[in-house]
């Protein structure tokens, strides 16, 4: 009796200083205008797949309240590339910049409550991460019923830091990381520097829409651009070109309900000039 009335205490000052401990969504995604963020994604199929070196560097270049102070909005600068293994097994870098505006409600409440996956798992952590210079995380992983795992992880003034996702089922693995952060002038981790000067130049086009993106069956191309004519080629994950399209026109729709879920790449090839969107399909 009395080794279970101490377990009991134990396993409550443990939850106690847990709940004191999780951080507010406001503490989470605390940044300002200045900070930089770089992130690297890949999706797996089977071992010894290529996995095209690629990154996502954000700066946080705006910043402001909704008008009753409950809301806070940033706006990021994406500054992105790619890798494609081409059918003479050398890398072709694809670069590309866009601009978006993120925001978070109820900034008061837990982390907890920004992510369902914290009420699935039932079981919330709190830990350091040595790798993100001891900044604070609290993160979660649990199985679902169809026996694949999740994890993901949030950092104080980072936001989403670590998302991972093994699918039992269909196969595969994809994992996001936070890999460099700066903040007040204060850097964490390597930066990539990869710039257009690796092989030949390629001039990025941004007036190639694609929506819906996540796409489950069909999804459309919108061509703001002068040019008419042009050719599209759909890779896969690890660079392998598995659809090629000459299309033409300011609006195209593309059928991808035969194309397995996964991350794809649809670079777009007009004249001299290459744009490539980053592609989910569900």
């Amino acid at each position: 009796m009395k080794k279970l009335f101490i377990f009991i205490l134990t396993t409550s000052i443990f939850m106690s200083v847990n709940a004191q401990d999780i951080l507010k969504i406001r503490e989470v995604f605390d940044y300002e205008i200045g900070d930089e963020f770089q992130f690297t994604s890949s999706t797996i199929h089977y071992p010894g797949e290529f996995i095209p070196q690629n990154a996502d560097r954000i700066k946080i270049i705006g910043k402001y309240y909704s008008s009753n102070n409950d809301s806070l909005f940033y706006i990021r600068f994406h500054d992105l590339y790619t890798t494609i293994l081409t059918d003479s097994s050398q890398l072709e870098y694809h670069f590309w910049t866009r601009n978006d505006t993120v925001y978070f409600v109820n900034l008061d409440s837990l982390i907890t409550s920004y992510d369902t996956g914290f009420q699935i798992s039932g079981d919330p952590y709190i830990t350091t991460s040595i790798e993100l210079c001891d900044s604070m995380i609290v993160g979660y992983d649990y199985w679902t019923i169809q026996n694949d795992f999740v994890i993901n992880e949030y950092g104080k003034g980072l936001g989403h830091t670590y998302a991972f996702y093994k699918c039992t089922q269909g196969s595969y693995t994809r994992k996001d990381k936070l890999f460099y952060y700066k903040k007040g002038g204060i850097a964490c981790g390597i930066p990539d520097l990869t710039t257009v000067g690796i092989e030949e130049p390629l001039k990025v086009l941004e007036d190639f829409f694609i929506y819906p993106n996540p796409v489950e069956s069909t999804f459309t191309l919108q061509n703001t651009s002068q040019q008419h004519n042009f050719q599209c080629n759909l890779h896969n994950s690890f660079g392998q070109i598995i659809m090629t399209m000459e299309l033409s026109g300011e609006t195209n729709k593309i059928n991808l309900c035969h194309i397995k879920r996964g991350i794809y790449y649809l670079s777009i090839k007009t004249d001299n000039k290459t744009s490539t969107i980053k592609l989910i399909k569900e």
